[in-house]
Parts: structure tokens; sequence; C-alpha cells
């Protein structure tokens, strides 16, 4: 279904590796990693009488912090894998007139939203997908907001702010060319917390507004100088984008190897056995502590993959190791 619903060749990618198991192949190499540590680990245990070379306090740490790094970087691009399906789900916000259809427009490359300098001329959401160096961004046009006794645009204005509630990214435009009003002041404050953009739009005319009230509400680095008009200011804008939700890196296709939230659950608790090992290890604790920690982290796993651990693990003992003979 991830294939299906596309939308960019770089999210067929990351629907193509699933396909090919790319995700089970990488968490079965670490989980067969851990069920090696702990065989060696328990026939040290149980046949004490045999000649077994013994893991050493120093390698089980190695090949610990080894693991944990691997999980660590599996979990990293798990909401960028989200966002390469699902599509960075983006809204448009700002008092009516600042150029909110417009910048819709610009990104489509087309007329796709009505622009008129009526205010409420937009009264619903305007939705579609474009395409951001392989990101799927769902981008939605909103109402402008701002008190209205008209009950169709009020509608509008509500259905604007519930968008933006949900959104993953917010852009708010803002007139350079006017000073900071109360609406505006009222959107910023309601943005506040959320991954958002602001871009002073209508930056060929005059700047009006203060920056320095501006950044009252927003970090400066958050701050973009736009103008539609004369198509500037937005390659800075991708930038930001990419800078908030990938490090400022392209995306890849590996980033959606965790295809759903039990894939990410389940590894997060591997993870968090990984951290408890690496703890007990640390402490000097005695093995089978160690092995205890080792064997959580490995059900864990097997919980993506849909292995168990019990059996493998005496049979790892006994073909690794020269025993019962």
């Amino acid at each position: 279904i991830d294939l299906i619903q596309s939308k960019t060749e770089l999210s067929r990618q990351a629907a193509v590796n699933q396909l090919e198991g790319r995700l089970k192949t990488e968490v079965r190499q670490m989980r067969q990693e851990i069920i090696d540590m702990i065989a060696s680990i328990e026939a040290v245990i149980d046949y004490p009488d045999y000649d077994i070379e013994e893991e050493t306090y120093d390698s089980m740490e190695k090949g610990a912090k080894k693991l944990l790094a691997r999980m660590e970087r599996l979990l990293a691009g798990a909401d960028r894998g989200k966002i390469l399906r699902e599509g960075l789900q983006t809204v448009i916000v700002g008092k009516p007139n600042v150029g909110k259809s417009s910048l819709l427009n610009w990104f489509l490359e087309e007329d796709r939203a009505i622009v008129t300098d009526i205010p409420g001329t937009t009264r619903d959401t305007v939705e579609e997908y474009i395409n951001i160096d392989g990101i799927p961004v769902k981008i939605v046009d909103t109402a402008g907001i701002r008190e209205t006794g008209d009950v169709v645009e009020k509608m509008g204005v509500e259905k604007s702010k519930a968008y933006a509630e949900q959104a993953d990214l917010i852009l708010m435009m803002l007139d350079a060319s006017r000073p900071l009003e109360a609406e505006d002041r009222e959107i910023l404050s309601f943005i506040d917390g959320k991954h958002s953009i602001v871009m002073l739009n209508k930056s060929d005319l005059e700047q009006k507004l203060s920056l320095e009230e501006l950044e009252q509400f927003v970090p400066k680095e958050q701050i973009l100088f736009v103008s539609v008009k004369e198509n500037t200011g937005f390659d800075a804008l991708i930038d930001a984008i990419k800078t908030l939700f990938f490090s400022g890196q392209t995306a890849t296709a590996d980033d959606a190897l965790l295809g759903n939230t039990r894939h990410k659950n389940a590894l997060y608790q591997a993870k968090e056995a990984m951290e408890r090992c690496l703890v007990t290890i640390g402490t000097r604790m005695p093995e089978d502590f160690i092995s205890m920690d080792l064997q959580d982290a490995s059900r864990a796993l097997g919980e993506i993959t849909g292995d168990v651990a019990d059996e493998e693990i005496i049979d790892r003992i006994f073909t690794k190791f020269c025993l019962g003979k």
C-alpha cells in the first residue's frame, strides 16, 4: 500500500525497500549478534568444565555499544520515514491578504487558489501535494485567521486552527510592509512551541514590521524574508524545511525502514534493554545479569521479525561450541 500511495520517487524507493525486506534483514543481523553474545555467556555459565573462551567485559561492552548505535540510527530515521510515507503535513496560516494563496500557487506553479485584494476570499481549505527534494509535502492553504461576523468565514477560521493544531509544519505569513497587529500576535502565540517558519512576505516593499518585536515570539533563525511577487527567498525556505526535519540533509529511502508504530516501539524497547546491558557491564555485574538484558533486547527485536529466542540460543550454544561430546 505504501508503494501504491507513494507521492515521490524517494517515497516509492522507500516502499520498495520494505517489499525487499530491508528492515527484516537489518533487525535479524542485530538479533543474531545478540544471540551470539548470549550463547557465549550461557555456555560459560552452564558448562564450566569445558575449555570455552570466555567473553571479556571489554569485548561485551564493545559489541553492545555497536548494536546500540545501529538501533539509534534506525530510530533516528523513524520520524523521517513517516514523512516519506505519509507526506509532511504543512499548513499555511496568517491573517487575510498577506499572500497565503499566492504562496500556494507559487509552490504548485499554477493558479490553484483564487487571489484577490478582498479580505476573506479563501473560506475553505485548499490541499495539494508537492515535491521538495523528494520529500512529499501535503500543503494546505487555509482561511485567513481573524475575528469575523460572517458565519461561513468563521467556520473557515476554525477549520484553519484545527489544521494548524495537527500539522507537522506551520508556515506563517506576515506582511512585512505593515506593523504587527493584534491578529498577528494572536496567531504567533497560537503557533508557539510548534514546528514553524515565519515568512515576511512583500519584502520588495518598504519594511514597517519590527523584527525586534517579532523575535519576542519566534527565534530569529525561523524568520525568512520572501516576496511571492518577485519570486525571492524560497531557496532559503526549502533549506529551512530540510533543516527542521532532516538536519539539513537530503532524505534517503533508508529513512523509511521502520514501517509502523509497532516496529518503532519494539525497537525502542530493544534500545532500552541494550542501554541497561551497558550499565550492567559497566558496573561489572555477574554475567547472568548481562544475559538477561541481552535476552530482553532479543525478544523485542523478535517482535519485529516474528522470531523466538529461547530455542535459537540453545541451538547456537551447541553449534558454536563443541559441547556434549
